[in-house]
């Protein structure tokens, strides 16, 4: 499939909205099965299964599907440093679906973390598409090598989210998943790239990939569900919309080749632009209502919020 960068950013834009919708479902099944959780503790397996009976949560999967394919779709037409962090169009979406849901205005303190986040991320992503190559160096050592740093990067956020501040958990969590999803987009861009350029169905290479991709796919939405568990759905989506694009650029340029036109300016604004994405997503976690004594999320009926 050629080039086709417009049509590529309508896939992901309509994508967004289908992945934060999915989260928002997801959560809502997982959050009204836990009871809420006040404590943000880990969901058992069994709860997990529970969980997933209810027809939300469903729903939610294939609005995950849908959201899979069309960014898929848009990978084989444009380079990953541009594709991905478009998906950070799903965290407003989140913010607004969820004050939707509870008839709440969003406070200004969340406003201020939305638009930071929104616009760091959009200029890191506007840098990106102008400096990034069409095409990639794919070497097979380098894939494995990025996706075992991921891997254990993974590891240890697993371990905070587990045994970590409880208010942080949720991020830990999702902030793992997010990992994974970024390397789920890395190594779909990479057997891409592979099978253009070799005869795949004799490559052992390829089966590999294959098998580190479905094996991060399963791991990730265990720790997005959760991400769900032990706190609100605009963390997670936030954290996910921010990581994974960071995960995928750098994969991108790092181990693709992607960013062989990428001069030391662009280089040094890409990484403070990165910096001040996830600074936001951090000021959303520490200030979002659901982490105040008595509060219950954005829909908390809390003094001092106004209802619509």
């Amino acid at each position: 499939m050629t080039q086709n960068i417009p049509l590529a950013v309508g896939l992901v834009l309509i994508g967004s909205f289908c992945f934060a919708l999915s989260a928002h479902l997801q959560h809502r099944a997982v959050d009204t099965h836990l009871g809420g959780n006040a404590h943000k503790e880990q969901m058992s397996f069994r709860s997990f299964l529970q969980a997933v009976r209810s027809t939300r949560w469903m729903l939610g999967l294939v609005l995950l599907g849908v959201s899979a394919v069309f960014q898929i779709v848009a990978l084989s037409m444009a380079p990953l440093s541009v594709v991905q962090p478009l998906g950070l169009l799903a965290f407003p979406w989140s913010v607004l679906l969820a004050a939707r849901a509870t008839r709440t205005w969003v406070p200004p303190r969340i406003q201020l973390a939305v638009a930071v986040t929104v616009a760091a991320t959009l200029a890191f992503t506007i840098v990106t598409s102008i400096h990034a190559s069409a095409g990639s160096d794919l070497v097979i050592r380098r894939v494995v090598i990025g996706a075992l740093v991921v891997y254990a990067v993974v590891g240890l956020f697993s371990t905070l989210g587990g045994r970590g501040p409880y208010k942080w958990r949720s991020l830990f969590w999702s902030s793992g998943g997010a990992l994974f999803y970024g390397l789920e987009a890395s190594l779909v861009k990479s057997i891409i790239e592979y099978v253009r350029s070799h005869t795949w169905p004799y490559s052992a290479a390829i089966y590999g990939i294959v098998v580190a991709l479905l094996v991060g796919a399963v791991a990730a939405g265990w720790l997005i569900q959760q991400g769900y568990a032990t706190g609100p759905a605009e963390i997670v989506v936030g954290s996910m919309t921010v990581t994974s694009p960071v995960v995928a650029v750098a994969f991108g340029i790092l181990v693709l080749g992607e960013g062989v036109g990428i001069t030391p300016t662009a280089a040094a604004l890409m990484m403070a632009l990165g910096a001040v994405a996830i600074a936001g997503v951090i000021a959303l976690a520490r200030f979002h209502p659901t982490h105040d004594h008595g509060g219950h999320g954005l829909g908390s009926t809390a003094a001092g919020q106004l209802k619509r």
